[in-house]
């Protein structure tokens, strides 16, 4: 079963993958208020070491009243999720890389002792692939992030930032190159995404620097999107390359900064992406590759003379990752490297390939074979072979001997899974089940507290756990098929019973599709649909476990648009249900379907879904969360949903993913695409949970464990997080000054 996802590189800014109104900008909504966010964070910090409050006590976070917690990290500790670039320093056997949530991340390459040194900034990608760039003499970092668009430099390895002055634009989408002429010199060059109004279409941008990056110049379009790369080979040439569909140009040093056209005998072509790498092969003459993404593989050039002539090289059996996905060797002229769901390897010129290893095979031997998806190849020179360090969906690796072997750097301590959502055995042990991006569902037997070690135990993409038992068994979803664990103890599969979509003829169902658990049958739960068979209804299935196999009865009812959610009330017999139109409806015993408010209601993640939380104790109040772009993100009702009043007074105007309430309905939290959130019912207002201390990340889903009195946040790129109540004493107060 393959457990490998993958996504377009991004979205039009404004478009409806977040459900907003047409002429809504979501993306420069969220980045705009993280962005305030980041800096109000950084004030608050500043503000506890001057106050000389000791770093481990940070934290704590006060709630209004006397209400107070603290945030500690569960982990995961040994299943990493997806890094997008990693630089080498091989002065000081140091590796700096960067995570898809956005954090960089130092290890000595001997200890591999990772860490992140500043959790509460944020460098994230709009797509698959980040930027990231090292220079020495004194050592930079320099960092893109399109969520929000940012481009800074860090001089002290990554503990501070300081945004460049001119790099950072509003109106980009994401960046797609980063380079410097020379690592010990002054020139950096960057590309990002921007709309071109002469054109009518969003093109490649470049912006220039000479002074490391402090300041960059806007140098105006090269080209199209996702058809222009920028290159300089590293180490051993200062010629800086920029590669414009089947153009290839120089760039020139200041004060021009002129690219000159060197003829490119490529045929044109239409490509989703493209990279251009190589090195010198002799004096003055640099070795170049130009990889060119189609369906089904990539296309590669070669030059021997710097780009003045090219010869047609046999395709690489893949289409790329994405726009970092392809490398050559930065002293050996016949290495060449690209990577897809697989990666592959060329020593003689590109004229064969061959496969590192299947993506499957991970699972046998996670410590010496890739982990799916290649979202970027890094080269360095090292002697007799080169030091080659993969980014993959699982974390990074290493090779030293031109990808004959590969060993993983990210089996301890690189903790930046990526989660949908998290489920907690109600008593007993009080296991813990995750759901990851390509990492599979993962538990914790026994947890201990802090960081856990997660086991893997099927791979894929999973979400929406949910349990009507307590967690003796937890119902879940993966991009196929609907699953049921019945044994959460067990480190196997031994316990895993599955619906299977296409065996079922279940179709047009989200690509994690909602799934509620009945209360008062933990082998019973009900799966929005899609439909099963032909046509184009939309309908509800329930599912029923029997104790060996589970089968599906789909209801009669035909909600006529996607259904986004579903939830059960806490005696079992009311249910509810939302849909794409933002209606909501609710089904009483043993009765049918009805719409009982229309419209209105926060719209729908595009893959994901809403979320629906009934009220414990007080019979007909339901949360109803989603899209909070274009309307309000949180809805209450106190009617059983026939109507509802918006509930976000405190919220920022931003995607909901999730809600949790506790048992006796005294405490309710939100998981927002900005961060962990609490309503505070004496000022009838939610509060920002993150205090100083908690990641700065995407919240996607949160569970509270009454018998632990915690909310377990889970995070798109660091892992999972409690926020344990208390009534301590008061350290620092929530909020910045």
């Amino acid at each position: 079963m393959s457990g490998v996802t993958t996504f377009p590189v991004a979205a039009k800014p404004g478009s409806n993958n977040y459900r907003a109104a047409p002429d809504v900008d979501w993306r420069s909504m969220d980045g705009e208020a993280r962005t305030a966010r980041i800096e109000r964070r950084a004030r608050l910090r500043s503000q506890l070491m001057a106050a000389g409050v000791e770093q481990a006590e940070w934290s704590r976070t006060v709630l209004p009243g006397a209400l107070a917690g603290n945030w500690v990290e569960r982990g995961s500790r040994t299943q990493s999720g997806r890094v997008v670039s990693a630089e080498f320093d091989s002065t000081n056997n140091r590796i700096t890389a960067l995570a898809h949530g956005g954090q960089v991340w130092r290890a000595d390459r001997g200890a591999l002792n990772w860490t992140s040194p500043n959790d509460t900034v944020m460098f994230r990608p709009n797509g698959n692939v980040g930027t990231l760039l090292r220079l020495t003499n004194p050592e930079r970092l320099l960092v893109v992030g399109d969520q929000p668009t940012r481009l800074a430099f860090s001089n002290d390895a990554g503990t501070t930032y300081t945004d460049s002055t001119g790099g950072n634009p509003g109106g980009g989408w994401y960046a797609t190159g980063l380079a410097a002429r020379d690592a010990a010199g002054t020139e950096v060059y960057f590309l990002r995404t921007y709309f071109d109004g002469a054109m009518g279409d969003w093109r490649t941008k470049l912006f220039a620097s000479t002074d490391r990056g402090s300041t960059f110049t806007d140098r105006g379009f090269v080209g199209n999107r996702d058809q222009v790369a920028i290159f300089s080979p590293r180490d051993t040439s200062t010629t800086m390359y920029l590669l414009n569909g089947t153009q290839l140009s120089t760039i020139t040093p200041e004060p021009m900064h002129w690219w000159h056209a060197r003829p490119c005998h490529m045929p044109a072509r239409r490509m989703w992406s493209r990279s251009v790498a190589g090195a010198t092969a002799r004096p003055g003459r640099d070795f170049l590759y130009a990889f060119y993404s189609r369906s089904g593989g990539t296309d590669v050039y070669r030059s021997l003379d710097g780009g003045l002539t090219w010869t047609t090289r046999t395709p690489a059996p893949t289409e790329m990752f994405g726009n970092f996905s392809a490398e050559a060797s930065p002293q050996f002229q016949n290495h060449a490297y690209v990577g897809g769901v697989n990666l592959y390897r060329s020593l003689d010129g590109a004229q064969s390939w061959q496969l590192v290893n299947e993506w499957f095979a991970y699972y046998g031997n996670p410590a010496s074979q890739l982990h799916a998806d290649i979202p970027n190849i890094d080269v360095f020179s090292n002697g007799a072979a080169d030091r080659i360090l993969i980014s993959t969906d699982g974390g990074l690796y290493e090779s030293n001997d031109n990808l004959m072997t590969v060993t993983n750097l990210s089996l301890s301590g690189l903790n930046v899974s990526q989660y949908y959502g998290s489920y907690t055995q109600r008593s007993g042990s009080r296991h813990i089940l995750a759901g990851a991006q390509d990492q599979g569902l993962q538990k914790v037997v026994n947890p201990s507290p802090g960081i856990n070690d997660f086991i893997q135990t099927y791979s894929g993409d999973y979400a929406h756990l949910t349990s009507g038992n307590g967690g003796v068994s937890t119902w879940m979803v993966y991009p196929g098929f609907a699953m049921l664990e019945t044994t959460p103890a067990a480190p196997n599969t031994n316990g895993l019973r599955f619906w299977d979509f296409g065996a079922q003829g279940f179709t047009g169902w989200f690509f994690l599709p909602p799934i509620a658990a009945d209360p008062t049958n933990g082998n019973r739960a009900i799966l929005a649909g899609g439909r099963i068979g032909g046509g184009n209804s939309n309908r509800v299935v329930e599912l029923s476990y029997n104790g060996s196999s589970i089968s599906g009865a789909q209801d009669s009812f035909d909600f006529v648009n996607a259904v986004t959610a579903v939830a059960f009330a806490s005696d079992g017999n009311t249910r509810y249900a939302m849909s794409t139109a933002q209606d909501f409806f609710r089904k009483s015993g043993g009765g049918s379907w009805t719409k009982v408010t229309n419209s209105g209601l926060p719209g729908n993640h595009y893959f994901h879904g809403n979320d629906i939380v009934v009220h414990p104790t007080v019979p007909g109040t339901i949360y109803v969360a989603g899209s909070g772009y274009s309307n309000p993100g949180v809805f209450r009702s106190t009617t059983d949903g026939s109507s509802f009043a918006a509930f976000s007074t405190g919220l920022p105007n931003t995607m909901v993913y999730d809600l949790a309430i506790s048992a006796d309905g005294q405490h309710l939290f939100a998981a927002t695409e900005l961060g962990p959130y609490y309503y505070d019912t004496a000022t009838s207002s939610w509060v920002d949970l993150s205090g100083a201390s908690a990641p700065e990340q995407v919240y996607w889903d949160v569970d509270f464990v009454d018998s632990e009195n915690t909310a377990r946040f889970s995070t798109y790129g660091r892992g999972i997080w409690d926020f344990a109540l208390d009534s301590g004493g008061l350290l620092f107060r929530n909020g910045f000054e």
